[in-house]
């Protein structure tokens, strides 16, 4: 198998830090350089149609895009340790939160990044008004897991699960490129201090 990556994305490094934690070592990894458009060429794009990353292709050039689908596959393959959930009930918990960090928190955030800093007007036709709109929404939800983050360890549940690498990849990446303050939310911050003691936050 092979995995088109990017070592300064987010969505990349959920899947790396999914592969660190159930210690998958044996896809090759292949650096896609965004800055210098090589997610944009035509060869890429024969690859992954959407031209995003990461992009899992299988031995028989199957490819599973999207960072979620491409873990959820992993775990079929390596079950051990779960991070999907076991019962009904888990697997329920940690889908619901993970779904609710990507699409109240991230996106916002990513929107909020893409549209209002400077670095990102190569990428992006950006709207002042819209990013500014999308992070005001993003520091509400940041308020929000905050208080959500005072009544658990973890994001979902009593252990660690794919919850909590959407969740880390996602504060680790916008709080600081948003030019926010990890210190304003104290239980985001604990839940850093945490995730960074794992070797796969390193991935």
């Amino acid at each position: 198998m092979k995995m088109y990556d990017n070592k300064m994305a987010n969505s990349p490094r959920k899947v790396r830090m999914f592969m660190a934690e159930k210690n998958i070592n044996d896809i090759e990894m292949i650096e896609i350089d965004l800055m210098k458009g090589e997610h944009k060429t035509p060869e890429y794009r024969s690859i992954a149609p959407n031209s995003r990353i990461p992009a899992l292709q299988l031995d028989d050039e199957t490819v599973i895009m999207e960072s979620t689908a491409i873990c959820r596959y992993l775990e079929a393959l390596y079950p051990e340790p779960n991070l999907f959930g076991e019962s009904p009930i888990e697997i329920a918990s940690i889908e619901m939160w993970q779904a609710r960090v990507f699409n109240e928190l991230m996106i916002p955030l990513a929107m909020g990044f893409r549209h209002l800093h400077p670095a990102m007007s190569k990428l992006e036709v950006q709207n002042k008004n819209y990013g500014e709109t999308q992070l005001n929404i993003g520091i509400k939800s940041l308020k929000y897991f905050n208080s959500v983050l005072s009544e658990s360890e973890f994001v979902a549940g009593d252990r660690y699960t794919f919850a909590d690498i959407q969740m880390i990849t996602t504060t680790d990446f916008f709080i600081g490129l948003n030019r926010l303050e990890l210190k304003d939310y104290p239980e985001i911050e604990r839940h850093t201090k945490l995730m960074s003691q794992r070797e796969s936050f390193s991935a």
